[in-house]
């Protein structure tokens, strides 16, 4: 009993990194939701905010498919360091320019999106190398317990610091708090080990090859897409509809720490309870808890649905996340190559992701133009939807991994 609680335990190693984490999340959760606000105060354009996603989320998966190479020549730790960096200076740049932003939003979504995929792509990689089978749900449950924290209390700051100032000057208080953030998580990541450069070649080239031997695998990556869609869109959407509804800033930002309050009880209990071997019903649970969420928006899109879909929606989504995130990196161990198909495995990983939230953000734009029509909600209800495939994915893997 002494021996699995032992193995379970986390590293030194790996606690250093989910306090950095901790800090790049608090930087992101404060600011993230009301970069979409400020552009939505100030062009009024749904199309604009939907660009400015769309050219980042693209933007983050080109920079994913192509920094794989780049992070086994120079080392994952360097270019998580040049993701983070990147952060500080997209908020540096906001805060410098401010309403001329909406002049080159385009700029700013390209910077946001470059950095986003630096630094992500080198996070997950590490998170393989600290965790492995026996601690692994145990490490991405603290994981969801510092992001639901970190987005549980920044928003609501930041949502009284927006509506304490008149005008957008908390908005640029906001923006420089998160500048401050990224700027002590680039010093915090020099206490991060730099890892041991043994394999510097990269194998995307035997990908069709594996594909084509390992179909579960090739479904496993099929997956994210279906988890990026729906992601695409609840980016930016539910915010942009609370603050429709309510016209208060520092309302969304109470709001959202409400939503996420869920998150981090259910994000809690999972890294305490859960089973690598239950992964299906875990997700077969958040599937349908999804699929609830969507159905109330269809019946109106008002204050009681908006709330009840999100309080759902954060009471499942770090079920799903988890549970497919364990199943995902149980993959990575039973690929030919491994351990030294790790990165790439990663570069997939979030390149489809990416891809699903870019196509999400592009339906939503072209189907649900106008925030208070019914189309909005059958957008939403169909992404939702979707999500029931994941559990058949599970299902199919044809006992590939025992």
């Amino acid at each position: 009993m002494s021996d699995t609680k032992n193995q379970k335990r986390l590293s030194k190693h790996a606690i250093t990194i989910l306090i950095n984490h901790a800090i790049f999340q608090f930087g992101g959760s404060l600011s993230i939701i009301f970069v979409n606000l400020y552009l939505w105060r100030l062009t009024n354009s749904i199309w604009i905010n939907g660009m400015y996603n769309l050219i980042a989320i693209l933007a983050q998966a080109i920079t994913t498919f192509y920094i794989g190479k780049m992070s086994k020549k120079k080392g994952r730790t360097t270019i998580y360091r040049y993701g983070i960096l990147m952060s500080a200076l997209f908020y540096l740049f906001i805060v410098l320019v401010q309403e001329q932003m909406v002049e080159y939003f385009y700029l700013f979504a390209l910077l946001r999106g470059i950095a986003q995929g630096l630094y992500w792509v080198a996070y997950f990689t590490i998170v393989h190398e600290v965790s492995s089978n026996t601690n692994r749900h145990r490490y991405l449950g603290w994981n969801q317990v510092v992001m639901g924290s970190t987005n549980l209390i920044a928003p609501a700051f930041a949502g009284a610091v927006i509506g304490y100032y008149s005008n957008l000057t908390g908005y640029m208080i906001v923006f420089s708090i998160a500048f401050l953030m990224f700027f002590i998580c680039t010093i915090g990541s020099f206490r991060i080990r730099k890892e041991s450069i043994r394999h510097r070649n990269y194998y995307m080239k035997y990908l069709p090859l594996m594909l084509k031997r390992q179909k579960g695998f090739r479904n496993a990556l099929i997956g994210w897409f279906v988890i990026g869609f729906p992601q695409g869109i609840l980016m930016y959407v539910p915010a942009i509809l609370i603050y429709s509804i309510f016209q208060d800033e520092s309302i969304v930002g109470y709001l959202n720490a409400s939503f996420l309050l869920v998150s981090i009880i259910v994000s809690f209990i999972f890294s305490r309870n859960a089973n690598v071997k239950n992964t299906e019903r875990y997700l077969w649970i958040a599937a349908i808890g999804f699929v609830l969420s969507g159905a109330f928006l269809t019946w109106e899109i008002a204050t009681w649905s908006v709330i009840v879909f999100m309080v759902t929606q954060n009471m499942f989504k770090p079920l799903q996340a988890n549970a497919y995130a364990a199943y995902y990196f149980q993959w990575i161990d039973h690929i030919p190559l491994q351990s030294e198909f790790r990165v790439e495995s990663i570069v997939l990983r979030e390149t489809i992701i990416n891809i699903g939230r870019g196509l999400g953000i592009l339906a939503f734009m072209l189907f649900a133009e106008e925030m208070d029509t019914n189309m909005a909600a059958y957008v939403i209800f169909l992404a939702m939807m979707m999500q029931l495939v994941l559990p058949l994915i599970i299902h199919n893997k044809k006992g590939v991994m025992k």
